[in-house]
């Protein structure tokens, strides 16, 4: 593809998510199935793996992102703390780590869980809320806090936030 298309393409691509994300500002997120839903399309304009913050005010509104990598997921240590400023920046209640394993099942990595765990901690007491950590694959999503094996061995079996 010529460098002309190429640039013309990412435009296209930038103007269409930005336009994406200020429609989901007029409208609360009020379930997983609805994030989950916003995110595989937010992730349909991307082709290889990112990862994202997505941020929401007090009413659950959509209220800002942070890209926070291309590539693969590792360790948490610079990434909570990007996320609890951008997050401060915002203004925002609540945020959801977001990620894409492109041609894989949307399913957890031992990577992805030890993060998790770990930005779980980190959030423990924070004035900004960690709901939850999506992994997208096309058209499907999985969520860390619904997952048996994160409830039993993260999370005590104690209900999540919807």
């Amino acid at each position: 593809m010529e460098n002309s298309q190429l640039k013309k393409r990412d435009l296209f691509r930038e103007i269409s998510l930005k336009a994406f994300t200020d429609e989901m500002k007029e409208r609360p997120f009020t379930s997983r199935e609805m994030i989950g839903c916003f995110l595989t399309y937010f992730f349909g304009f991307f082709k290889d793996e990112q990862v994202f913050a997505v941020f929401f005010d007090s009413g659950c509104r959509y209220s800002g992102l942070l890209h926070i990598q291309n590539g693969v997921l590792l360790g948490p240590s610079p990434i909570a703390e990007s996320i609890e400023k951008k997050g401060k920046e915002l203004g925002a209640a609540s945020f959801v780590l977001a990620h894409n394993h492109p041609g894989v099942p949307a399913a957890p990595s031992a990577e992805d869980v030890l993060t998790t765990g770990a930005i779980r901690r980190y959030f423990e007491g924070s004035q900004i809320v960690f709901l939850d950590h999506f992994i997208i694959s096309g058209n499907d999503f999985s969520t860390m806090f619904t997952e048996s094996l994160w409830k039993k061995r993260y999370d005590g079996g104690r209900t999540t936030l919807f």
